[in-house]
């Protein structure tokens, strides 16, 4: 042999020996996909990562209608991204259709998965199993106009604490504050009603969407008196009558008008009240249920799982793991004003400075989402039995009728 030969074959093998020590293997370049609602959010979590991280994270949007189909048919074709970050309503069907990666032994032995919400635990998992956890919260909560309360001679740091007190409260801002309307919620539009007016329902104790044909479904305290007061407010004039034919796209702008006392509304609302209206003075509180002690929300946002067939399934699950630390929740998540899922961070140094955050995360701790195969269907598709439900209940004054009809699509839908 050559010796320009010999040194060109040792050369190879001292190559391929240092691409076998650990640490020295070439990085790796993740894909997350995320839906746009949530991509913000996600790009925070992602740029933390990265810069302490030799294995990077992409960031690919999906719009948000596009997500359930772009998952199925990335499935099916085996080219799937290594990360997805979706609205938690779908985790059930997801998990249903085999389309996630279990993550049950990983999650089940991480002491920062003890401290996720509730909902977002009891959501992720089907049959047992864990395929996801929380990743970008939102939240539902009542947000109050507290200029309004004082006119109306409430104490503006008394937030309604039941039904009776919501509803006593709308009355009185209707009566004593010339050109205020008490309450507010937008009539035709089906995701923002489950979103704020659901939770006064399951916090008094109701079981809403069914998972079976023969499941429950609109049942128990909380349906009738919810529904109840809705269509008493609304035949009082304390709902304004633009909320009839509002589809959503009025759902926080008239809040933001001045002359609405209380509405349902979200997380999103603090920062978003400060940009836009500064010298608005208002406050967040939990949702009230029939009696005190019954306050809950509708938590919502992004879970984030691992696709069947992934190439880099195990530094994507590192990658959920390291977004539980205090590390991520914190530097990722709340500095940039963003609720943490993890319960025991809802009280941070980030919120501080701005209480109503400290209020909104907690909401986290006590909501639930709803666990329900076919959600779109039943709730958020136009006329769906959920939306019908409130426009029968409340515009044509027909509640048991309204309950009964939702009962029955529903179960037709969960039986289909």
């Amino acid at each position: 042999m050559h010796m320009p030969n010999l040194r060109q074959a040792v050369f190879a093998v001292a190559l391929t020996s240092v691409a076998l020590v650990p640490g020295t293997a070439f990085a790796e370049t993740l894909s997350l996909w995320a839906r746009a609602s949530s991509s913000n959010a996600a790009q925070h979590m992602i740029d933390l990562w990265n810069a302490s991280h030799d294995d990077k994270i992409e960031l690919t949007t999906i719009p948000d209608n596009q997500m359930v189909t772009k998952l199925a048919t990335s499935v099916q074709s085996g080219d799937v991204p290594d990360l997805i970050s979706f609205d938690l309503i779908f985790m059930p069907d997801f998990m249903k259709a085999g389309f996630l990666t279990d993550l049950t032994d990983t999650l089940s032995a991480d002491p920062n998965q003890e401290k996720v919400a509730q909902a977002f635990k009891d959501l992720a998992s089907y049959d047992g199993r864990l395929y996801g956890t929380g990743f970008t919260p939102d939240v539902s909560i009542l947000l109050y106009n507290k200029d309004i309360f004082v006119k109306a001679g409430l104490d503006p740091e008394s937030p309604p604490k039941t039904l009776a007190q919501l509803q006593e409260y709308a009355t009185t801002i209707k009566e004593k504050v010339p050109d205020a309307y008490g309450y507010y919620f937008s009539g035709s539009c089906g995701g923002c009603n489950i979103f704020t007016q659901a939770p006064m329902m399951w916090g008094s104790g109701a079981t809403l969407l069914p998972t079976a044909g023969d499941a429950p479904a609109m049942d128990g305290p909380g349906v009738v008196e919810v529904l109840t007061m809705l269509k008493e407010m609304w035949e009082a004039g304390i709902i304004p009558e633009s909320a009839e034919a509002d589809t959503g796209a009025n759902f926080f702008s008239t809040f933001e008008s001045g002359n609405i006392g209380m509405v349902g509304s979200g997380g999103f609302a603090i920062s978003a009240l400060k940009a836009n209206q500064p010298d608005m003075n208002f406050g967040i509180a939990p949702l009230p249920g029939i009696n005190e002690g019954q306050a809950s929300s509708f938590v919502g946002g992004d879970v984030i799982a691992i696709p069947k067939g992934a190439k880099n399934a195990d530094l994507a699950t590192q990658f959920i793991q390291w977004q539980l630390t205090d590390e991520a929740q914190l530097e990722g998540l709340a500095k940039n004003l963003i609720l943490p899922s993890r319960t025991d961070l809802a009280d941070n140094k980030y919120f501080q400075e701005e209480p109503r955050y400290i209020v909104t995360a907690q909401a986290v701790g006590i909501g639930q989402t709803p666990y329900a195969f076919k959600f779109n269907d039943m709730v958020n598709a136009d006329q769906s039995p959920w939306l019908t439900m409130i426009q029968t209940a409340v515009f044509d004054g027909d509640v048991e009728g309204a309950i009964e009809g939702a009962r029955e699509a529903m179960r037709a839908i969960a039986a289909d």
